[in-house]
């Protein structure tokens, strides 16, 4: 018997939204700000070493024959978000404070209860230097599995929360979610992903297939002010050109959908009690599914036909 779904819901946050987020963000800056700090000379000296990275060039590491056409963040270092270590010790990211302003926009834009993450084991897709992995943490995750398929922010993120903040149940992969194909999770965090992906609705149900009946997924991403389901095909090429070495310096992004569109992907890939909105705070789209258990996916035309 197939199940019978529940009908997508467009939100539309109210006028106070801007002002709970800009509480809430206060509120997790200070526990981020307060977990992170360091307190030895071998923590330090760890950091450090991650930090120096910051600015290099390494393309072969990532397994690309050279830089050319290749993406400016996945070649060159790039710190992924603000990170005060101690009183002396800071880093300014790519992100800034984003991977705290988006877990306050997931808690006031769907009402998550305060202890969502407490206790849960978390997906995390596209950690980059691990501020959204340390954010789950603080948050009260207790197993976290990350993944982010530039090896080197992988890397980075693994030492990180391993080797400075001592989290042994912090896994950390430079892999591509499409080719994720174990584990089991009561929730998958995509925040600032989707858009980057050249195959949304198969990345999504590749997500489908690693929660656990009743897990819950959180995405985020660039999208349009749009009522209707669509999305802008931004393209890598045309974001290059004209670029003196070729690389996309914005951030690379295949497709940017309305909240409809995101919701619809959400849907298309298995997912449940589907919720979407467009923030009113900083323009970005934000979508909520539970996986409420198996669901067939239409094969016809997918990437991976042979995709569970």
């Amino acid at each position: 018997m197939s199940q019978i779904s529940t009908p997508l819901r467009v939100l539309h946050p109210d006028e106070d939204y801007a002002a709970r987020v800009t509480a809430r963000i206060e509120t997790l800056q200070a526990r981020f700000d307060a977990a992170a700090q360091i307190t030895t000379v071998s923590q330090r000296e760890i950091a450090e070493r991650l930090l120096a990275q910051i600015g290099t060039d390494d393309w072969k590491t990532e397994g690309y024959a050279s830089p050319e056409n290749q993406r400016d963040l996945t070649i060159r270092f790039h710190w992924g978000h603000n990170h005060r270590f101690d009183a002396d010790l800071a880093v300014t990211g790519r992100m800034h404070n984003r991977h705290i302003s988006l877990a306050a926009q997931f808690f006031e834009g769907f009402d998550l209860p305060q202890d969502f993450f407490e206790g849960r084991d978390v997906l995390d897709i596209g950690c980059w230097t691990g501020g959204t992995t340390l954010s789950l943490k603080v948050l009260g995750a207790a197993r976290i599995h990350a993944l982010d398929e530039v090896r080197k922010y992988a890397a980075t993120a693994q030492t990180l929360l391993r080797d400075v903040y001592g989290f042994d149940d912090v896994q950390v992969e430079g892999r591509s979610l499409y080719r994720l194909e174990e584990g089991s999770f009561d929730c998958v965090y995509v925040p600032g992903v989707v858009y980057h992906l050249s195959d949304p609705v198969l990345g999504l149900r590749k997500l489908f297939n690693r929660l656990r009946d009743g897990g819950e997924i959180l995405v985020e991403s660039a999208g349009i002010a749009s009522e209707e389901s669509m999305c802008y095909f931004k393209g890598n090429r045309r974001q290059a050109a004209g670029q003196a070495e070729k690389r996309n310096r914005s951030g690379w992004a295949w497709f940017w959908p309305s909240a409809r569109c995101l919701g619809d992907w959400l849907e298309e890939a298995g997912f449940d009690e589907v919720r979407v909105y467009r923030s009113p705070f900083d323009e970005r789209i934000f979508g909520y599914g539970r996986r409420t258990g198996p669901r067939q996916i239409t094969r016809a035309g997918l990437s991976d036909p042979d995709v569970a």
